[in-house]
C-alpha cells in the first residue's frame, strides 16, 4: 500500500501543477517521492534497530496487528515525524513484541501522542518520570515525591534546555494534553508533576531519555 502510494506521487503532482498552471509538475512529483523514499528507509533502519533488542514474541495472530501498527508507523514517517519520535514508535513496537501483547489499538493510540512531541516536551516528560523513579523512598508520600521530580527535573533543565522556570513550566503545560502527568496544583502557584499511569505504561516500553540521547 505504501510503495503504491509512492508510485501515484509524481503523476498527482502533475496533474495539480498542471491544474494551477505551474511549469515543472512532474520534477516535483518525482522529487516528493524520493524524499518519502528516504524517510521510509530511515524509518526502516531505527525499527529494525528497536526490534533487534531482545527477544521478540510473534506469532500468526499477530499479523493483523502488526501490519496495522506498520502502516501507522510509515506514515507518521511520511508526515515528517522526527527520528526521536520514530525512535519511541518503534520502542512501542518493539516493546509491544518483547511482552507478546502487540495490539494495534494501543499503538495507533501512543502514536497519535508520541509522533508530534518536540524534543523539548519529551525531555520534560522524560526527566520528570527518571525523577519520579529516584524519589522511590518517597513512594508513601506522592505530594514529596511530585515535588522532588519536578525540582529535580527543573534543575536537570535549566538553563540547558529552557532559559528559566517559566519556560519550563509552559512547555510541561502544553504536555497536558497528552495525559502524561499527574498534577498537583500548589498554594504558592507552579504544578508539581508526576508521571500518570498512561506514561508509566509507556515507560514499560519506551526509554525518553535513550531516544533524545
Amino acid at each position: 500500500m505504501v510503495q503504491a502510494v509512492l508510485d501515484s506521487l509524481p503523476a498527482v503532482v502533475g496533474d495539480i501543477f498542471s491544474c494551477l498552471s505551474v511549469p515543472g509538475g512532474g520534477a516535483a512529483g518525482e522529487a516528493l517521492k524520493a524524499l518519502f523514499k528516504k524517510r521510509a528507509d530511515s524509518a526502516r533502519e531505527i525499527m529494525l534497530a528497536e526490534l533487534s533488542r531482545g527477544k521478540v514474541r510473534f506469532s500468526e495472530t499477530d499479523a493483523e496487528e502488526a501490519v496495522a501498527i506498520v502502516y501507522r508507523y510509515l506514515r507518521a514517517a511520511q508526515e515528517g515525524a522526527g527520528r526521536v519520535n520514530l525512535r519511541l514508535l518503534a520502542q512501542v513496537l518493539s516493546g509491544q513484541a518483547h511482552l507478546g501483547l502487540i495490539k494495534a489499538d494501543d499503538f495507533l493510540y501512543y502514536a497519535d501522542l508520541l509522533s508530534p512531541l518536540r524534543r523539548d516536551e519529551i525531555l520534560v516528560a522524560g526527566s520528570i518520570l527518571h525523577h519520579w523513579e529516584v524519589a522511590i523512598d518517597q513512594k508513601d508520600d506522592s505530594i514529596e515525591r511530585k515535588r522532588t521530580a519536578t525540582t529535580k527535573a527543573r534543575e536537570a533543565l535549566i538553563p540547558s534546555v529552557f532559559g528559566d522556570a517559566a519556560e519550563f513550566q509552559a512547555v510541561a503545560d502544553g504536555l497536558r494534553r497528552t495525559g502524561f502527568f499527574s498534577i498537583q496544583a500548589t498554594a504558592g502557584g507552579g504544578d508539581l508533576l508526576g508521571p500518570s499511569p498512561v506514561l508509566l505504561r509507556l515507560a514499560r516500553m519506551v526509554d525518553f531519555e535513550a531516544a533524545v540521547a
